[in-house]
């Protein structure tokens, strides 16, 4: 665990101060290149005795021509490595891995020339050897792992995460290969091995240089610089694939499964332990192994032992790096143990039939076939864990939660996989459930084609699935001269029918014009005093100018857009309630009012050193909850909205006339509300728009309490035609007011790919501009509140021509006869 920490907090340095990293970086090859190095030794010096290379012709041939096949499998070999990159079908991968490549080259080439004083020709032998040990396929996983992500804000903690799972593999893969070619230069006392040797060693050694250090900290600036989403980060970036979701699970149970690390470290031990007996033994009979080997391979294979040795380093160079390092054989024939692990992110076989059928591999999460496997103790599942949760069998999760080892709400943070958890958690309900009839309504819900990661973070807990809302578009509704299409999540039928006649009928009449006249979230703890005298003392100092600035200057440090706009203390015996109202941005701003209020009062504690917080909401706010001073002081954003419809416009569209709508309107919605105590309630049917819109956008449906509150009005207006003063059909006017909107077009479900969506097809998601904050919010406000105004108009006309009835059973009904269709597969 140490090793992985260390390793990820040096790839999170190197990934947040990328430039300071590249430039240091840059500054050391320059440095390489000023440095004035010079060594008596030649480039092979590892053997006492460094067998000359001899200058006749034919052995001079024979390096020509292993030259050339050595630059043969290179080109070979990169070709491959170029065609499966290609497959991805990635630019910017491919465009990541050239610069690289050339990086590396570069910095290769530099080392040879400058630092090891070789000339060209020997750059010219040295490359092949570079190009075929460079380390391609873990660069792509990084860059991969890097373009999953879903915000740019999380680009440091996913280049972390990925150096944190490569960089030891690739550490422990780097000094194998270093142990090896020093034994093979070593032993070998010819001179053309040990020059390729020695390169490789090289090239080795600045691939892991380049990998833990220039990657990170190019992929930080690389993927900064070419990102073309707006500078939110709750926005998604440009270059987001979600074909590499699982792609660093796959490679560290890959490795895992395939060669264990330890294995690894007893390799290395091996060939240090060999490296340090055979030193010895040849040095000390270096011509006579040199001899003995001529001789035996001339009579052979008639090659020369140079020819012959160089012969194998490219052999298993070719094997090594043409077959990915082994790793494709030897996964094909462990394909079927590898789907013990029951997980579908580590087993491509299960994940095909998944998407078919889910349900059915579920129920048989392969436990016949893993049932040969030996249990591992609850302590090494838990050690398991910490490294990685794809190392468990579903299985064995399940055994810790059982076992109280592991908290049920928290497998999405253990795991680091919500949909997995969604999934382990709906097999943990379903075997508490002896009712067979509620594990089968357990599993009607839905849960495939949903990406959990976001919504279990911060809007929703315990989760197994998901909920399908049907979601309509209606409009095009004409708003302050711009048109918008308009969604609406509902089940209600004739709701987006009924929505989409008014606003036909105001697209007609030149559309609607609207306005937020107020903004202002509020929250409004109590305080108690030991008497009503300090209560009352209190009430005077928050309403003198100057503590007011003082208690707004607390308030304001906590959120860059939680400005506090006023302050409304009212007494109640001992009891004060002081309620806060501060402008939020894009934000609906409970949280950050709380925020606020909450430092405000510490502050005011010390000033007031009796006074007692009964709670930071003391209902006075007022949220959720029906009430009369949000119906006058207004919550959220106030929003009016004013259309005037010609008469043939309500006789061709909305099927009647103005003054039947205006007399309606007033029975209805002013008298019949009046005469029910409503509070906020003078309107037809504001909350099925708002809700409908609430839901389609992220909203929390339950402001609808608050949020609906509506004052819908309609009066005649009546214009003058001509000269002859003759007046014309009364035209309709309508105004719809809503003093206590709340709305967000960031944070809460607003962040959710398809809410996010639906307000995308707004145009206001996520944050505004940083020169107009809370713009987005302001205009889903007066969205909403014209749309309230055309379901109004529609409802109030059905009502008026009596059609309110047959449309609602024409429209709301299933045909006679069908039954629900309850298979999900559709979904």
């Amino acid at each position: 665990m140490m090793r992985l920490n260390l390793f990820e907090f040096y790839g999170h340095f190197c990934a947040r101060y990328a430039l300071e990293v590249l430039v240091c970086f840059v500054t050391m090859v320059v440095a390489a290149i000023t440095l004035n190095v010079s060594s008596p030794y030649e480039l092979c010096h590892w053997a006492t005795n460094c067998v000359s290379k001899s200058s006749s012709e034919s052995e001079i041939s024979s390096d020509i021509v292993l030259l050339t096949l050595l630059r043969c499998g290179t080109i070979l070999y990169v070709y491959m490595q170029l065609k499966k990159l290609w497959r991805i079908g990635s630019v910017i991968i491919v465009a990541i891995i050239c610069s690289y490549t050339v990086f590396a080259v570069m910095t290769f080439s530099i080392a040879i020339l400058h630092f090891l004083r070789k000339d060209l020709v020997i750059v010219s032998n040295a490359l092949p050897v570079f190009l075929l040990l460079i380390d391609v396929s873990r660069m792509v996983i990084v860059t991969q792992h890097c373009l999953s992500m879903k915000s740019i804000d999380l680009l440091h903690e996913y280049i972390a995460e990925a150096m944190s799972a490569l960089s030891p593999m690739a550490t422990l893969d780097t000094l194998i290969e270093i142990l090896v070619l020093v034994n093979i230069g070593a032993f070998v006392q010819i001179h053309q091995i040990q020059q390729l040797t020695c390169f490789a060693c090289l090239s080795v050694i600045i691939n892991y240089i380049v990998f833990t250090t220039f990657v990170p900290a190019c992929l930080s600036v690389l993927l900064t610089l070419i990102n073309k989403t707006p500078t939110d980060v709750t926005l998604v970036p440009s270059w987001h694939d979600v074909r590499f979701k699982k792609i660093l699970q796959n490679e560290k149970h890959r490795h895992v499964s395939i060669l264990p690390n330890h294995v690894k470290l007893i390799l290395c031990a091996g060939l240090l332990t060999l490296q340090v007996v055979k030193y010895s033994r040849l040095t000390s009979n270096v011509k006579e192994t040199s001899g003995s080997l001529q001789n035996s391979f001339d009579s052979l294979l008639s090659l020369n032992p140079e020819q012959f040795f160089t012969l194998i380093l490219i052999l298993i160079l070719v094997s090594k790096y043409l077959l990915d390092d082994g790793y494709e054989i030897v996964s094909r024939l462990r394909r079927h143990s590898d789907t013990c692990m029951d997980s579908k992110a580590s087993c491509p076989d299960i994940e095909s039939k998944l998407s078919h059928s889910e349900e059915k591999i579920e129920s048989l999460s392969d436990e016949q076939s893993c049932s040969s496997l030996l249990p591992r103790s609850f302590e090494d599942c838990l050690r398991l864990l910490k490294v990685g949760s794809d190392l468990l069998t579903n299985r064995e999760i399940i055994s810790l939660v059982e076992k109280n080892k592991l908290a049920l709400y928290k497998l999405e943070s253990e795991l680091r996989d919500a949909n997995r958890a969604v999934l382990l958690r709906r097999e943990i309900f379903s075997k508490k459930m002896r009712d067979v009839k509620r594990r089968e309504a357990l599993q009607r819900i839905p849960h495939i084609g949903y990406d959990f990661t976001n919504a279990t973070k911060a809007c929703c807990e315990n989760t197994v699935g998901y909920i399908p809302v049907p979601v309509g578009v209606v409009g095009p509704l004409l708003l302050n001269g711009k048109e918008y299409r308009v969604p609406m999540a509902t089940t209600e039928g004739t709701l987006l029918a009924s929505t989409n006649r008014g606003l036909k009928a105001l697209y007609l009449s030149g559309g609607v014009k609207g306005h937020v006249y107020r903004d202002g979230m509020s929250r409004a703890p109590v305080v108690a005093f030991p008497s009503t005298e300090r209560c009352c003392e209190m009430s005077d100092w928050l309403q003198d100018f100057y503590n007011f600035n003082l208690v707004k200057e607390k308030f304001d440090e906590t959120s860059r857009f939680g400005k506090l706009k006023s302050i409304s203390p009212v007494v109640s015996g001992r009891l004060l309630f002081v309620r806060f109202v501060a402008t939020t941005g894009d934000a609906m701003g409970m949280n950050m009012v709380s925020k606020g209020a909450e430092n405000a009062l510490r502050w005011l504690q010390q000033t007031f050193t009796d006074m007692e917080v009964i709670s930071l909401s003391g209902n006075f706010c007022t949220d959720k909850k029906p009430s009369a001073i949000n119906w006058i002081e207004g919550r959220g954003k106030s929003v009016v909205c004013e259309a005037v419809l010609p008469a043939k416009v309500v006789k061709k569209v909305l099927k009647t006339d103005a003054a039947g709508l205006v007399r309606l309107s007033h029975c209805k919605n002013l008298i019949g509300s009046a005469m029910s105590g409503s509070i906020g309630g003078f309107n037809a049917h504001a909350a099925n728009i708002v809700t409908a819109m609430f839901i389609a956008t992220g909203q929390d449906p339950a402001q609808n309490v608050v949020s609906s509150n509506c004052l819908t009005n309609l009066e005649l207006s009546r214009s003058q035609d001509g000269d002859d003063g003759e007046m014309n059909d009364p035209s309709l006017l309508v105004t719809c007011t809503m003093p206590s909107l709340e709305v967000a077009t960031v944070g809460g479900g607003s962040t959710l790919d398809p809410q996010r969506a639906c307000l995308g097809l707004l145009g206001i998601a996520g944050a505004s501009a940083s020169d107009k904050p809370g713009a987005n919010s302001t205009q889903l406000a007066k969205i909403i509140c014209a749309t309230v105004l055309a379901g109004e108009l529609s409802l109030l006309a059905a009502l008026n021509s009596g059609d309110l009835v047959q449309s609602h059973m024409k429209h709301n009904r299933l045909p006679k006869g069908t039954k629900p269709d309850t298979d999900h597969s559709i979904l």
